[in-house]
């Protein structure tokens, strides 16, 4: 039954999905000691979702200011730390919902397991997640449907974001590679089988933005999977 279900889910967001949907304006910085990608996902009217405060909280609420956007979310592909030390400040200064999946949320109140990692310099203080989602559920941002897409692996919960035929993917699928499966709730087994999942449930190309590395594109990883 819950087989039927997932695959209902992903139909869902296949089918949801034309060519004539509006792709997202997307800008995206480069922050913290993991390099990791920050993205703000943007409207035509200038409403945005923040993707990921990697880390440096002032700089990523510089940046939300000087785009002169209106922030309106904060998302987060997963629990990691090097994708949420900043989430507590930018959260506070714009005074917007925190997204992630229901599977990872626990993660966000667990400091003590983010806090272990070498690279953390400023604490992270526990953050109460305000949506839970899971995949096929949708976002509306004015124009653009955001639709959840599940790809575990990298850790039990870990969500993607479609968006037109824009595709955020945090680590699980990265530019002819993944995010590593050694740390708690990582499975490679999973994480392979997730990639190829999204290559086959999503036919064409699309734009692929993921966590690290630079961005790809359904297309250019369909080749490379082909051989790994």
């Amino acid at each position: 039954m819950m087989e039927e279900q997932n695959k209902s889910r992903v139909q869902a967001i296949v089918t949801g999905r034309t060519l004539t949907e509006p792709d997202p304006r997307i800008e995206k910085r480069v922050i913290g000691a993991c390099h990791t990608n920050v993205y703000l996902v943007i409207s035509a009217r200038g409403n945005a979702v923040l993707v990921d405060p990697a880390d440096d909280a002032e700089q990523i609420i510089r940046w939300i200011q000087e785009s002169g956007v209106r922030l309106r979310y904060i998302f987060v592909t997963h629990g990691h730390a090097d994708h949420v030390l900043a989430l507590e400040a930018v959260r506070d200064a714009f005074q917007v919902p925190v997204i992630i999946s229901a599977i990872d949320a626990p993660r966000l109140l667990d400091p003590e397991g983010i806090n272990e990692r070498p690279y953390v310099t400023v604490p992270y203080k526990a953050v109460t997640p305000d949506i839970l989602v899971q995949e096929g559920d949708e976002l509306w941002l004015d124009e653009l449907k955001l639709c959840f897409y599940g790809m575990p692996g990298h850790t039990d919960g870990s969500m993607a974001i479609v968006a037109g035929r824009t595709i955020l993917t945090g680590d699980t699928l990265l530019c002819e590679g993944h995010g590593k499966t050694t740390l708690p709730g990582g499975d490679r087994e999973r994480l392979i089988a997730s990639i190829r999942r999204l290559l086959v449930d999503f036919p064409g190309d699309a734009r692929v933005l993921p966590g690290h590395r630079q961005e790809t594109t359904l297309q250019a990883e369909r080749e490379y999977w082909k051989h790994h």
